[in-house]
């Protein structure tokens, strides 16, 4: 495999990554309910709007790099892996969800970007190093409202 593919397929699995999370974010933005209701609900429109900033810098990104984006809602949910979606339907299930999404969502950032850094794509790693920082954040603010007071 060629380092122009290596670098193709780690942004797009990215990309696919992202777009998961976001639409997650969305749908649970809809249906939360229960007595965290209003944190709950800005905290999930807070999350579905910058992940949809970084859907489209991810898709950009790789304009840059003359890679064509997803030119399909097909496309873009074959690369979002939608088999491991599971259905939450209480604010605790909904909170745990998308807390283990954006671990795992943090963990193929760190994966990603070690790629890119070996491949020498500094510009995509400082794009990916910035969704990471953000993500990271999220999680821990996700995390820390799940203990037990």
């Amino acid at each position: 495999m060629t380092s122009n593919s290596v670098r193709e397929d780690t942004i797009k699995a990215v990309l696919g990554k992202v777009f998961r999370l976001y639409v997650q974010s969305q749908c649970y933005h809809w249906n939360v309910e229960g007595p965290n209701f209003r944190s709950l609900h800005a905290m999930f429109e807070t999350q579905y709007q910058t992940l949809s900033g970084f859907n489209d810098a991810v898709a950009e990104r790789l304009r840059v790099l003359g890679i064509k984006a997803p030119e399909s809602l097909d496309e873009l949910l074959a690369l979002s892996n939608t088999a491991q979606d599971t259905t939450a339907r209480t604010a605790d299930e909904m909170l745990a969800t998308h807390c283990a999404g954006f671990q795992s969502f943090n963990d193929a950032l760190r994966d990603a970007i070690q790629v890119l850094a070996d491949v020498r794509d500094d510009g995509t790693v400082a794009v990916m190093s910035n969704i990471l920082e953000w993500s990271e954040k999220e999680h821990w603010m996700m995390s820390a409202s799940r203990q037990a007071g």
